[in-house]
């Protein structure tokens, strides 16, 4: 699905003077790189940021720095990546399922208000596949809620209309959490994460919570975990910061392209590309039950392609005594449909052509 190698290719030599930095400056938590990170992050942004181990990580520590526990009730998409159910369960809370809409794949507005309890404390809405979800939807339909957004595949995507124009997923809710997982827009060479706000106490919270309760050395004032970005990953992130809008922009061409071969092709429906959109993802779907049949014969050709997701985490069996409160159906069908192409800044129009051919060869 990516080729690293190529991706990294025009600014390897930036990469290599960044870690030889940090491998000289002898400082290895914290320090310079990862400070310097977070400043052009939140720069970027244009919202404070802090830097974690990852986005699971990011997840729990914004939870937690919203007071979540037992008792507690969570509202979450079913058709998404488990880390975002996994660490409510982990602090004793409660997952409540919604389900996504078809069109968007982010989360079903019209469920929200049948869903809303008096237990209800949080929502965690996800940005999936580089797609803003409608925060201002669900701030209307869940007043008083707080919002934890999962940016974790959609860093650099920005709303383009409406009360949040010209903001970036991640920056409009009570926090905002990030991934830089290798294969995320904005990835580093192994894990890494971050946490945004605008609640400059929320955050200073989460910083704590994050730096095993202390906000200063030896002084603890609550309940913490360890979780800091690495200087390795913070001077990688640095430079591959600088390069992201061409990114971007780049995989906005390639999609282009699937969506001009593919369009009117029997069998196929084709993602909607809005405006904003950061093309985490190019992900069809695939009707008739043909999706396994279409993957196993990208696979003889050479060409990976991924399914994200398999199944509901409703039917996972890690969390199938969140029993679901409402019909998640949609969640269901796309689990058998959805197949995600080959889509990164590195490809070539060839490549793009080779992956549209074979998926025409397949449905004819």
């Amino acid at each position: 699905m990516l080729d690293f190698q190529r991706i990294h290719r025009p600014y390897q030599e930036e990469l290599s003077a960044a870690l030889e930095r940090v491998m000289h400056s002898g400082q290895y938590i914290g320090g310079p790189e990862s400070a310097a990170f977070e400043a052009d992050l939140s720069n970027y942004l244009g919202a404070q940021t802090i830097g974690v181990a990852n986005g699971t990580d990011a997840l729990q520590v914004a939870l937690m720095a919203l007071g979540i526990g037992p008792g507690d009730e969570v509202i979450v998409p079913a058709f998404t990546y488990a880390a975002s159910a996994e660490v409510i369960g982990l602090l004793g809370a409660r997952a409540v399922w919604c389900d996504v809409d078809e069109g968007t794949f982010n989360l079903a507005i019209d469920q929200l208000s049948t869903l809303h309890t008096p237990q209800t404390k949080a929502i965690i809405v996800v940005h999936l596949y580089g797609r803003c979800a409608d925060v201002a939807a669900v701030e209307q339909a869940l007043p008083g809620v707080a919002i934890v957004e999962d940016t974790a595949q959609a860093f650099g995507a920005q709303w383009t209309s409406g009360p949040y124009a010209g903001q970036y997923a991640g920056t409009v809710g009570a926090l905002g959490t990030f991934s830089f997982f290798p294969t995320k827009s904005l990835g580093g060479m192994g894990d890494g994460g971050a946490i945004s706000s605008r609640k400059s106490d929320l955050l200073a919270r989460a910083k704590r919570i994050a730096s095993h309760g202390q906000s200063k050395k030896y002084h603890h004032q609550c309940i913490g975990v360890n979780s800091r970005l690495d200087p390795m990953q913070a001077a990688v992130l640095g430079v591959k910061l600088k390069y992201f809008n061409q990114s971007i922009e780049s995989k906005k061409r390639l999609a282009s392209m699937y969506l001009d071969a593919l369009s009117g092709v029997d069998g196929l429906i084709l993602p909607d590309i809005v405006d904003g959109h950061i093309l985490h993802q190019f992900t069809i779907r695939i009707l008739d039950g043909k999706r396994e049949g279409l993957q196993a014969f990208l696979k003889e050709h050479g060409i990976d392609s991924m399914v994200y997701y398999p199944m509901g985490l409703h039917q996972q069996e890690a969390y199938k005594h969140w029993t679901p409160k409402v019909s998640l159906q949609v969640s269901e069908r796309l689990s058998h449909e959805v197949l995600s192409l080959p889509i990164y800044e590195a490809m070539e129009t060839e490549e793009v052509k080779l992956v549209v051919d074979t998926i025409k060869a397949f449905l004819s």
